[in-house]
């Protein structure tokens, strides 16, 4: 079904490149390389990505990256949208796949040659998220600086707007976030296909036993959005020890997150295979997110065979559901998360069932369903 597929960064696994840049950056590429997609079909835009990759590490982030300047995330996007939208008039397609953010002029070219638009929302609808942000930057003032979310310009928004309403269809990763576009975007227009789950393998380490303090994990960036801050102060309530485990880097300097780094083991960046391994010597994974699309992190840790905590809004209700493969604790409700943890910790037998349970529905959410269901959509939407 692919005519082209347009990316940024194309990494060559076997590029002699590799050897001669530094490890840091190396290890980002790692993730863009696209080697299931045929060569030949890759086009890639990488410059201005390149240069947001080695600005952070070379201390111009805020002079090069920051706003909407032509190397900040946004402007990356903007010129990457006006590549493929340059290319459309080139090219005979059905229909064009682009994703939130770097997909309005592709859509209006599309429009003007009669080509399909189908948009990917991978997260909540941004309006719905902002006044969910502002709100809680009023909540928790300690974590107000680490909502990266409410920097977003009212011009940025209007672009994203105009986005949404050029779709044909648009494709969503959970039940949450297409709940987020009640009002917005029509029912018939909305397809839920949730993200797949890594291969389960056995686990092999047990769970900690009673009197040993519970290993918890986190994974993702250190952002009040993932609710970082709603666990510290869970953690800091309780009174019996615990193991806690920080997978990600920070956003901001901020007192509360910064002493938990130093207190707890904390990792900025690690290999994904890393990464899965600290999930498979952990007890629980805990994801408190006030707002999400669908957390790979959560089907990550169920294939690992380790029980989770989640929110409603972290897209995962589809698969985990309270008291089987974890728990499910309300949004920004510090008590309740502190509660399920002294729940395990008093009863240390739940998370061998809660183990198997999320193993099982891993196996159920395989990342071959999500391609399946996802061509499947393509061509019901192309076929109309």
């Amino acid at each position: 079904m692919l005519a082209e597929f347009w990316t940024t960064v194309a990494w060559n696994r076997q590029s002699p490149w590799k050897r001669i840049l530094p490890s840091r950056l190396t290890a980002q590429l790692e993730r863009r390389s696209f080697e299931n997609v045929p060569a030949q079909k890759i086009q890639s835009r990488p410059w201005r990505e390149l240069v947001r990759l080695v600005a952070k590490p070379a201390g111009l982030s805020q002079l090069l990256c920051s706003g909407e300047r032509p190397f900040s995330v946004i402007g990356v996007y903007r010129a990457f949208d006006a590549a493929v939208a340059c290319r459309l008039s080139k090219l005979k397609v059905d229909a064009v796949y682009a994703y939130e953010g770097g997909a309005l002029e592709t859509f209006r070219a599309a429009k003007k040659l009669g080509i399909r638009t189908i948009y990917e929302l991978p997260s909540s609808y941004w309006y719905w998220n902002l006044k969910l942000l502002n709100e809680e930057a009023k909540r928790s003032p300690d974590y107000a600086n680490l909502l990266k979310t409410l920097r977003d310009s009212e011009g940025h928004l209007k672009w994203k707007d105009e986005e949404l309403e050029l779709a044909d269809h648009v494709i969503v990763p959970s039940a949450h976030v297409k709940r987020t576009l009640t009002g917005v975007v029509s029912d018939e227009r909305i397809t839920v296909i949730n993200y797949g789950a890594p291969p389960v393998h056995e686990r092999t380490t047990g769970f900690s036993a009673p009197g040993q303090p519970l290993r918890v994990i986190f994974v993702g960036a250190l952002h009040q959005r993932k609710g970082i801050g709603y666990l510290i102060d869970a953690i800091e309530s309780l009174d019996f020890p615990v193991d806690v485990t920080l997978v990600g880097m920070r956003d901001a300097a901020n007192v509360r997150v910064d002493e938990a780094c130093k207190r707890w083991h904390w990792y900025e960046s690690l290999p994904h295979a890393k990464v899965l391994e600290l999930m498979a010597n952990a007890d629980v994974l805990v994801h408190p997110s006030l707002s999400e699309g669908c957390a790979l992190v959560v089907l990550e840790a169920l294939a690992a065979g380790l029980p989770v905590i989640v929110t409603p809004n972290s897209g995962s209700l589809e698969f985990v559901k309270d008291g089987q493969q974890g728990f499910v604790i309300p949004v920004c409700d510090a008590p309740a998360l502190a509660e399920r943890l002294r729940t395990l910790d008093r009863d240390r037998s739940q998370l061998a069932s809660m183990s198997a349970e999320a193993q099982q529905t891993a196996r159920g959410k395989s990342w071959e369903q999500y391609r399946t269901e996802l061509a499947a959509a393509v061509r019901a939407i192309t076929c109309r």
